[in-house]
C-alpha cells in the first residue's frame, strides 16, 4: 500500500548553493517609497517602512518589482561568461536530472502497466510515459508541451487508476503549482471532458471501481490571495459528471466536531485493500491529525470519522495493512520507531512497538504487500532494510552503491521496489529490487554518465558551533583545488521542518566545480540530520541556532583556507532565507556576497501571506508573546541597519510563487539597498515565468546561471567580470534610495 502520509504544505527547498564590485561602480536603484507603519508587539514597537509593498495587486507595487527586475536583468546580462555558463548547466541537465529532495520517485505499476516521467533531450519539461510490462515498448501518454500556449506548462502530479486504464494528471503553468486536473484514457489516448481547477495537492486516490477519485481543492488560484490555502476541501469526483456535482467528503465546514483549523491542508487516501478511508489534516509539521472510516461511507451523505492521531501523538507516517495500523513515530525515540495499533479501535498512546529505535535515523518507510521497506541514515549514507509483516523480522537489503536512497513501491499489490541512489558526486542511478530480494539495474534508469564526476573530492566533517554542538558540514571541490584561500566558496544552509539535506547530485555543482569553486552544505539545526532533537534545536525560540550554525561553518571554511572572507558566498532558499538573511545581518563582515532565493525575510508578517497561517506551526505566531519575539529575532528585514557595509546580495522572487509571497523577499532587498554603505550591489531578480520551484530545466538553468555568475563576479573570478559598457547602465527610475 502506498504510504498514507499527509500532503504536507511545505516550503519546499530550492536547494542549490550559489565580492568585489567593479571599481567605483555606482548602483542607482529604482525609487522605493518609504511609508512607515508602526506596530506594537507586546510592548515592542516595530516600524515597517515598506508595508505598502504587501499589496501585490497594486499597480505601484507591480511597477516597483518590474523596475527592480529590469535593472537586475541588465546587470546580469552584462556579466561575461554568464551565457556560456547557462548552456553548460543545461547540457548537464540533459545528461542527469537531479533528484527532488523529499519527493518520492514517481513510478507506478497498475495491472502490469508502468507509468513514469521521462526527460526528452531538447525539451524543457518531462513527459509522462507508460509501457505494457516492465520491458514493453515505451509510449508517450502526456506531453505538457501539447497544452502550452506561450507559457511553460508542467505536469505537476499524476496517478493512474487501479486497473491502469485511466490516468489523472495536473497541469500547471509558469511554476504556479496550482494545477488543472485532467483525465486521459490510456488505451485510446483521448481526454475526458472534465477540467477540475484549481488543485495544488492533486489526486490522493482512485476508488475501487476505477470510475472516481478523491482530490484536494483550493479556494483560489491567485497566489496573492490570502484565502488561497485556507479551508481546503477533499472532494469525490465521478467520471463523466460535472465538477459542481462533486461530493465534499472532508472539510472544516462539514465536520466541525473535529476541530479542523482553517489553515490545515486536508487529504484523504484509500487503503490498498479498498476497505478504509484515511483522512489527514496537516500543516508544515511532520505531525498531523488523522481519522479513519470504512470506504463504504463514501456512498453515505455524511461520513462518521473516527480519530486516529493528533499532532501531540508524535506520528509522521501511517501504514494500513488489513486491520493493523503501523505508525512511524518519534514518541520516546528521537531516531524514530514503528508502532502498531488496531484500525477498528485505534489507540495510539498504547500502541505496541514492532520496530525499536536504532542508532541510525529511520527516515522513511514504504509499504508493499508483505513488507515495510525502511530507509535508515547515518548522516551521510542511507541503508535499505525491510520489515516482514508475517515474521516481524527486519532484514538488510545489500545495494551495489553507497549514497542517498530514494525508494518507491511501484505496486501496492506486489513486493517490487525501485531504488534510486545518488550522492554529491554521483548522478542518480535506479535499481529494481524484487521480493527475493535481488537487485539489478532498473529499466527506468535514464541518466547518462557525467564526465568529470570522478574528479570531485567530497569531505564529510563536523564543525563546532557557538554552543559546542557539532554541526555536520559537507564540502566538495575539484581534486586540483589548492587550499590557499583564493577559491570562491558557496556555503548553504536550510534548517527548517526537520528536513534532512542528504547528499544529492546537482548539475550546477559541476558547473561551479569546473570554475574552481568550493561548495559546502551546512547541515544546520532545524533540519532532521540528527533526528528529532536536531529539528527542535532550530525550532521557534531556538531558531537562532540555525543561522549561528551557518556562521560557524563559514568561519571554519575561512580558517582552514578553503576560501577567504573576500570570496565566500552565503546561500539560502525559501525557509533558508531566514538562515542566510540573519547570517548576513549578524555577520556582514564574514561574507563577500549572499544569494537569497525566494527567501522568508519578513517573519513578523508571514501570517499575512497566503502560506503564512500553516507555517505558524513551524515558526510561531505573533498572537503569542514568546513566539512573537522569536519571529522578530528571525526577521532579516527588521535587522537591517543603516550605515552598515553589507555584502553584495542577490535576492530572487517568482511572481507565480504560492509558497513565498514576493513581498516577503522584496522588502528585505529594499531595506538593504537603502541601508548598505559597502558600495556592493543589492539586486532583486524578478521572474514572471516561475514560481517557487520549476520542473522546467531551461528555467532552472537560467536561474542557476544568474546565481553562479553574480556570486563569481562578486568573488572576483576572472571569467565573470562586467562588460565595459555595464558601468553605464542605470535603471529607468534612476533616483537612488540612499
Amino acid at each position: 500500500m502506498k504510504q498514507l502520509t499527509p500532503l504536507k504544505l511545505c516550503l519546499l527547498i530550492l536547494y542549490f548553493t550559489a565580492g568585489q564590485p567593479a571599481a567605483q561602480a555606482q548602483y542607482q536603484y529604482p525609487h522605493t517609497k518609504v511609508q512607515p507603519v508602526t506596530d506594537n508587539y507586546f510592548g515592542v514597537k516595530v516600524t515597517d517602512p515598506y508595508r505598502w509593498m504587501e499589496n501585490m495587486d497594486n499597480a505601484e507595487t507591480q511597477q516597483w518589482f518590474k523596475a527592480q527586475g529590469e535593472l537586475t536583468s541588465q546587470w546580469l546580462d552584462s556579466i561575461e561568461g554568464r551565457a556560456a555558463l547557462r548552456e553548460e548547466i543545461l547540457q548537464f541537465y540533459n545528461m542527469a536530472r537531479p533528484s527532488r529532495l523529499g519527493t518520492d520517485l514517481e513510478i507506478y505499476e497498475r495491472n502490469n502497466r508502468f507509468f513514469y516521467r521521462k526527460e526528452k533531450p531538447g525539451q524543457s519539461v518531462a513527459v509522462i510515459c507508460y509501457r505494457e510490462g516492465r520491458n514493453g515498448p515505451e509510449k508517450i501518454l502526456v506531453d505538457p508541451v501539447a497544452f502550452s500556449i506561450g507559457k511553460s506548462i508542467e505536469a505537476a502530479f499524476f496517478l493512474p487508476s487501479n486497473d491502469g486504464k485511466k490516468l489523472a494528471f495536473g497541469l500547471s503553468e509558469n511554476g504556479k503549482e496550482l494545477a488543472a486536473i485532467r483525465i486521459i484514457d490510456v488505451e485510446k489516448g483521448t481526454l475526458f471532458p472534465e477540467i477540475i481547477y484549481p488543485s495544488w495537492f492533486g489526486i490522493s486516490a482512485w476508488t475501487g471501481d476505477n470510475n472516481g477519485f478523491l482530490y484536494t481543492r483550493n479556494n483560489s488560484d491567485n497566489v496573492n490571495d490570502t484565502n488561497m490555502l485556507l479551508d481546503t476541501k477533499v472532494m469525490y469526483h465521478r467520471l463523466g459528471t460535472a465538477e459542481t456535482a462533486d461530493k465534499e467528503i472532508f472539510s472544516r465546514a462539514a465536520y466541525p466536531e473535529w476541530d479542523i483549523q482553517s489553515r490545515d491542508i486536508l487529504s484523504v487516501s484509500i487503503s490498498d485493500d479498498n476497505r478504509y478511508l484515511i483522512a489527514y489534516a496537516a500543516t508544515v509539521l511532520d505531525e498531523f491529525k488523522s481519522f479513519i472510516a470504512p470506504v463504504a461511507a463514501l456512498q453515505q451523505p455524511h461520513i462518521t470519522w473516527k480519530p486516529v492521531t493528533s499532532t501531540e501523538d508524535e506520528v509522521k507516517g501511517i501504514y494500513l495493512r488489513g486491520d493493523d495500523l503501523f505508525l512511524l513515530s518519534h514518541r520516546g525515540a528521537g531516531n524514530f520507531r514503528v508502532l502498531r495499533t488496531s484500525a477498528a479501535d485505534p489507540d495510539v498512546k498504547n500502541a505496541g512497538e514492532v520496530i525499536p529505535e536504532q542508532k541510525q535515523l529511520l527516515e522513511k518507510a514504504r509499504q508493499s504487500k508483505d513488507f515495510l521497506y525502511l530507509t535508515y541514515s547515518d548522516g551521510v549514507n542511507h541503508f535499505l532494510k525491510r520489515y516482514h509483516f508475517a515474521t516481524g523480522k527486519v532484514s538488510d537489503i545489500p545495494l551495489p552503491l553507497k549514497g542517498t536512497i530514494n525508494a518507491t513501491v511501484t505496486d501496492p499489490a506486489g513486493n517490487g521496489c525501485v531504488v534510486e541512489i545518488t550522492s554529491w558526486n554521483m548522478p542518480p542511478v535506479k535499481f529494481d529490487v524484487d521480493a527475493n530480494p535481488q537487485v539489478q539495474k532498473s529499466v527506468f534508469e535514464m541518466n547518462a554518465p557525467v564526465p568529470g564526476s570522478a574528479d570531485m573530492v567530497v569531505e564529510e566533517i563536523e564543525v563546532r558551533a557557538h554552543d559546542g554542538e557539532m554541526i555536520p558540514l559537507s564540502i566538495f571541490y575539484h581534486k586540483k583545488l589548492v587550499k590557499n584561500g583564493t577559491a570562491a566558496c558557496f556555503v548553504s544552509g536550510y534548517g527548517s521542518y526537520g528536513m534532512t539535506i542528504s547528499p544529492f547530485f546537482h548539475p550546477a555543482f559541476f558547473a561551479m566545480m569546473g570554475k574552481g569553486a568550493v561548495v559546502a552544505i551546512a547541515h544546520v539545526r532545524g533540519g532532521g540530520e540528527k533526528g528529532n532533537a536536531w529539528r527542535m534545536g532550530g525550532f521557534k525560540s531556538t531558531k537562532p541556532n540555525t543561522w549561528k550554525d551557518l556562521i560557524a561553518c563559514a568561519e571554519y571554511l575561512v580558517e582552514k583556507r578553503y576560501t577567504s572572507a573576500k570570496r565566500i558566498v552565503a546561500h539560502g532558499g525559501s525557509a533558508g532565507g531566514i538562515t542566510v538573511g540573519r547570517a548576513v545581518t549578524e555577520r556582514p563582515d564574514l561574507f563577500a556576497a549572499a544569494i537569497n532565493e525566494v527567501g522568508l525575510n519578513n517573519m513578523l508578517r508571514l501570517e499575512q501571506a497566503p502560506n503564512g497561517p500553516g507555517n505558524a506551526t513551524e515558526f510561531g505566531t505573533v498572537k503569542d508573546s514568546i513566539e512573537c519575539m522569536g519571529l522578530l529575532e528571525m526577521d532579516s528585514y527588521h535587522h537591517v541597519k543603516p550605515g552598515v557595509a553589507y555584502p553584495a546580495v542577490l535576492s530572487t522572487v517568482g511572481m507565480n510563487d504560492p509558497r513565498v509571497s514576493a513581498w516577503l523577499t522584496g522588502k528585505f532587498a529594499a531595506a538593504l539597498q537603502r541601508a548598505s554603505v559597502s558600495g556592493k550591489p543589492v539586486m532583486l531578480s524578478v521572474n514572471y515565468e516561475a514560481g517557487h520551484i520549476s520542473r522546467d530545466k531551461s528555467v532552472a538553468a537560467a536561474r542557476y546561471a544568474d546565481i553562479i555568475s553574480f556570486a563569481l563576479w562578486q568573488c572576483g573570478h576572472p571569467d565573470f567580470r562586467l562588460k565595459k559598457e555595464k558601468e553605464k547602465i542605470t535603471p529607468r527610475e534612476a533616483a537612488s534610495t540612499r
